[in-house]
C-alpha cells in the first residue's frame, strides 16, 4: 500500500507528464493486475483479456501527456482506457461472432477434483453474469474484478457513489436469486 502510495505521489508530481518511463514501468506493475482482471471478468477469454490489457498500457502510455492527477486517480483513467477497449472489442464482435473455447481458471488446488468443482462453479457463475445487462455486468467487472470499491467505480463510470451501491447490490440480488434457482 506504502508503494501505491509513493507511485501516485510521483505521478501527481510529475501532473499531465507521466513521461518517466521507470515511473510508468512501476504503474504498470502495480495496475496491471486490476487492468487484466477487469478485462478477464469482461471477455471471459485470458489471452485475449492479455492482449486487451497489453492495449490499455500501450494507449495510456502514447497518451500519458493527456493524464491529469486533478480529474481521476491514475487507477481510475487506466480502467477507463480499459474500458473503452473492452467495449471497442465487444462492439466488433457483435459483427464477427466468436467461437467459444475452454474456459479453465488456473487453480491452486491440487486435487482433479476440486479443480473441476471449480471450474464448473466458475462456468456457472460467469453463464449466470452474461445473463445481467450490459451495465449490471460492468459493475460487477470493476468490482470483481478490477477490485475497485464503490467510491473508486463512480469515479470510473462518473455515477454517483450511492448509485453505484444500489446497482450493485441490485445486480448481486438478481446472481444470488438465479443461483438458488439452478441448485
Amino acid at each position: 500500500m506504502r508503494k501505491i502510495a509513493l507511485l501516485n505521489k510521483a505521478i501527481t508530481r510529475q501532473g499531465s507528464e507521466v513521461a518517466d518511463s521507470e515511473t510508468f514501468a512501476d504503474a504498470y506493475q502495480l495496475h496491471l493486475y486490476a487492468v487484466f482482471n477487469y478485462c478477464l471478468f469482461r471477455v471471459q477469454d485470458r489471452d485475449l483479456a492479455e492482449d486487451l490489457a497489453a492495449d490499455t498500457f500501450e494507449r495510456a502510455w502514447q497518451n500519458r501527456h493527456r493524464y491529469n492527477p486533478d480529474r481521476a486517480a491514475f487507477q481510475t483513467w487506466l480502467l477507463t482506457i480499459a474500458r473503452n477497449i473492452v467495449t471497442d472489442w465487444q462492439r466488433s464482435q457483435t459483427r464477427r461472432p466468436l467461437a467459444r473455447l475452454t474456459d479453465q481458471q488456473p487453480s491452486s488446488a491440487p486435487l482433479f477434483e476440486v479443480r473441476l468443482e471449480e471450474s464448473e462453479l466458475q462456468s456457472r457463475l460467469r453463464q449466470l453474469i452474461q445473463t445481467l445487462e450490459a451495465q449490471e455486468q460492468e459493475l460487477i467487472a470493476l468490482k470483481f474484478g478490477a477490485g475497485l470499491n464503490n467510491r473508486e467505480i463512480a469515479r470510473a463510470i462518473d455515477k454517483s457513489e450511492t448509485a453505484v451501491g444500489s446497482s450493485l447490490h441490485r445486480a448481486m440480488k438478481k446472481l444470488r436469486a438465479q443461483w438458488k434457482e439452478l441448485e
